[in-house]
């Protein structure tokens, strides 16, 4: 019984206030030059390329600390504890930090090519036919 008073509230909740909101409006998007659209994918590859190193280096690093942690660790014989586990947290965040980095190296090189697809659309020279054909190429 109580379930069933839940949904028709429920129901009645989204009937009545929710049916009556808009949806987004999506601004008509003005048409962008080739070359504005170059711009736009070469500032998106450089962010992504500068993330990624930077992500790649601070990863290398924690493993290279983690690792460093953890060989000092095993050579302290002064500690109650035989087991210390900060080492090893490091070398793993470090990893899954220097991991991290693949995917931004792949979206700087998808901006890339999507940028010189734009530079042979109409950004050199200001032509914007395009050619389709097939060529062939023998070297002798």
């Amino acid at each position: 019984m109580k379930s069933t008073t839940v949904i028709v509230l429920i129901l009645t909740f989204n009937f009545v206030f929710i049916s009556n909101f808009f949806g987004q409006v999506v601004p008509d998007e003005e048409l962008q030059s080739p070359q504005e659209l170059y711009d736009f994918h070469i500032d998106k590859m450089k962010s992504n390329k500068t993330a990624a190193w930077i992500t790649l280096g601070g990863g290398i690093a924690m493993i290279v600390g983690g690792a460093a942690i953890d060989f000092a660790d095993n050579f302290d014989f002064s500690s109650d504890s035989p087991e210390t586990h900060g080492g090893k947290v490091l070398m793993g965040v470090g990893i899954v930090t220097t991991l991290t980095s693949i995917p931004l190296f792949i979206a700087g090189h998808k901006h890339k090519s999507k940028a010189q697809i734009q530079l042979k659309n109409g950004a050199i020279g200001g032509t914007r036919y395009k050619f389709t054909g097939l060529s062939i190429a023998y070297t002798f």
